[in-house]
């Protein structure tokens, strides 16, 4: 499987532990089982990209889905699809975030690059974001063009 960048595995294993502790420092978590799943997946396959036509976000998410099996993701779309709902200790998926989001009317005298359009990808990215920058620690964003690193 090929990542945008390298990635060492102590860094993989440093991105699951911060974010666990950006929840677990705040709140006593229920369904910590569904939590270290959620961690671990992003953690390790975050990284991933499409390459030469080969998708290898999505043979880590049938590998994640094939080998794991306690936490049982839905077989429909992928294991970065879903974030963990902590109050109902279950999966739920992005989309359910993205629809809570008010999107601001769009001035058109302004450029694009000025509004970031909510969708699963900039939600995920976001909600991520804001954990690591709350336990002070700010990793790399890489990716496509329109992935929402912005």
């Amino acid at each position: 499987m090929k990542f945008v960048v390298p990635v060492v595995e102590i860094s993989m294993i440093v991105n699951i532990c911060k974010f666990l502790a950006s929840i677990m420092d705040k709140i006593e978590v229920k369904g910590i089982e569904f939590l270290f799943v959620f961690a671990c997946v992003w953690g390790i396959g975050a990284g991933f990209s499409e390459k030469d036509g080969k998708d290898f976000r999505k043979d880590f998410s049938n590998w994640w889905k094939d080998k794991f099996k306690t936490i049982k993701f839905p077989t429909k779309d992928t294991v970065f699809d879903y974030f963990v709902d902590l109050d109902a200790s279950k999966l739920e998926e992005w989309n359910m975030k993205v629809k809570d989001i008010k999107v601001p009317d769009i001035d058109t005298s302004k450029a694009i690059s000025n509004y970031t359009i909510p969708t699963t990808d900039t939600v995920s990215i976001q909600y991520f974001m804001t954990q690591y920058i709350n336990v002070e620690h700010y990793p790399l964003l890489v990716g496509n063009a329109g992935c929402g690193k912005t």
